[in-house]
């Protein structure tokens, strides 16, 4: 944990798949007082004339008189009063008066201003050369990495400040740049087609600066059918000297993905029996797909919503087609008044539900809603099958599929199949789309699998390996091969 004034290591228990805390290992050395009332099996814990009053085996707390919703219930055990890690901003924040942050991937607490240095990325495009400049308040390591398909900036320290940031550049030398965090706080800037060779620059500062300048392959004049060079016209860019012209993208190749976590803010989504929140899920899901696709497949992996905020459906598609994705993946837990329902769902869109079931579910997701008196001729047919996700359908069903036949190795079972809906958020994605239910949160057993971080990375293993397969077979396909199976490609 980093506090104002120090650092201390605090060890984690865990607790039904949980990682608790305990209360008074945190707020020692914080002036507040914490009083037990054995009655109502309760603690209260007062700050500045706040107060905060959690209850074993509750997952419900009161701030300031306000009933607040944890990820999971405060234990008390041995004299101790555990707390989930991840609900205690909430718990603490409105309490101290002051910052309180959990950064999972940093394993850090922050309670207060702990002067860490804050980075701004800066970026210029030109014709031949985009120039990203990262400046940092103070001093930093700047470790740079650079493979085949990207760089990447390591700051290791133990926290920085920076504006999450998800940047889609123009003109082939520089696709993106993002901030994946992280133990090393890492930016990843992804390289395009004409990229040919990067030259970096370091000054200490302050403010300590680094300057990345990314050089194109220069754009070869067209020629007519008698060689003549057409001034001005585009051409293929030219091969750096010593090197082979990359090769064309393979037919079926994915650039950029597009990971929706659904739900956000005061949308919390369905509610498991042991308190866990769907919102909380499909984020902590989400963030590992984004790197296993990354780091796995070497693709672009953008998030709706990389924090706790609420995001429109509406804009969630359109922020899938304002980066130009290959794919959409739009991640859910699935609840149902049944607690013996389990195992995964994945939808693709339709605008008449599969069943009664699929009709629950879009509708507890957010359907376009239309009659069941519609006939499939009409005129409001027509316009929702004209929509933008029309003509990927077939593409959404092949996704769908392998997506699924993975996602039943992980939940052991057969799945529950691939279904159809009229999900609002997949209205309008202009590029093959799906919504995942991944598991059941009503269902006691497979919430606490679904806030398991072990439970969590076989998931994220499961789709990886399905969008993976989806890949190869639209490859296939466009190269004239067979398409795969139902079985691995």
């Amino acid at each position: 944990m980093l506090y104002e004034r120090d650092r201390r290591e605090v060890l984690p228990v865990v607790r039904n798949g949980v990682e608790m805390i305990p209360l008074n290992q945190v707020l020692t050395g914080q002036g507040v007082s914490m009083n037990a009332d054995a009655r109502s099996s309760s603690l209260v814990i007062s700050y500045g004339g706040r107060e905060v009053t959690v209850y074993d085996r509750k997952s419900l707390a009161s701030v300031g008189g306000d009933l607040r919703l944890l990820s999971s219930p405060v234990v008390f055990e041995e004299g101790r009063w555990l707390a989930p890690i991840d609900s205690l901003p909430r718990l603490l924040q409105p309490l101290l008066g002051k910052r309180v942050e959990w950064r999972a991937p940093s394993r850090l607490l922050v309670i207060g201003d702990v002067g860490a240095p804050r980075v701004t990325v800066t970026t210029f495009v030109s014709g031949d050369a985009v120039r990203i400049v990262l400046e940092a308040t103070e001093s930093v390591p700047f470790r740079v990495s650079q493979d085949e398909k990207r760089v990447t900036v390591a700051i290791t320290r133990e926290l920085v400040e920076t504006a999450p940031r998800q940047e889609r550049l123009t003109g082939g030398i520089v696709d993106s740049v993002q901030f994946l965090g992280g133990r090393d706080n890492v930016f990843a800037i992804g390289l395009g087609r004409r990229f040919q060779q990067l030259k970096t620059s370091e000054e200490p500062g302050p403010p300590a600066r680094l300057v990345l300048e990314f050089q194109a392959r220069p754009l070869m004049a067209a020629a007519t059918p008698s060689g003549t060079p057409v001034p001005g016209a585009p051409a293929e860019p030219a091969p750096a000297p010593g090197r082979a012209a990359p090769p064309e993208p393979r037919a079926g190749g994915l650039r950029t993905v597009v990971i929706d976590p659904g739900h956000g803010g005061e949308e919390v989504g369905a509610l498991g029996p042991g308190g866990a929140m769907e919102k909380d899920v499909t984020l902590g899901i989400a963030r590992k797909l984004r790197g296993a696709l990354v780091n796995g497949l070497g693709v672009q992996a953008f998030l709706t919503r990389d924090r706790d905020v609420e995001v429109p459906l509406d804009e969630r598609a359109a922020f899938a087609n304002n980066y130009k994705a290959d794919l959409f993946i739009s991640i859910h837990a699935n609840a149902s008044r049944s607690h013996g329902a389990k195992g995964s769902e994945v939808y693709f869109l339709s605008y008449q539900s599969t069943d009664e079931e699929s009709r629950r579910v879009a509708a507890s997701e957010g359907a376009v809603e239309v009659s069941s008196s519609v006939a499939a001729g009409s005129d409001l047919a027509l316009i929702l099958w004209d929509m933008a996700q029309a003509e990927h359908l077939e593409a959404s069903s092949a996704l769908a599929t392998r997506i699924q036949e993975e996602l039943a190795e992980v939940t052991g079972s057969q799945g529950r199949g691939i279904k159809q809906a009229p999900f609002r958020v997949l209205v309008g994605a202009a590029m093959p789309a799906v919504l995942l239910e991944v598991a059941f949160i009503s269902n006691a057993e497979e919430e606490k699998l679904l806030v398991s971080e072990a439970y969590q990375n076989k998931v994220v293993g499961a789709l990886v390996r399905g969008v993976a397969r989806y890949q190869h077979q639209r490859a296939s396909v466009a190269g004239g091969g067979a398409p795969a199976g139902p079985g691995r490609p």
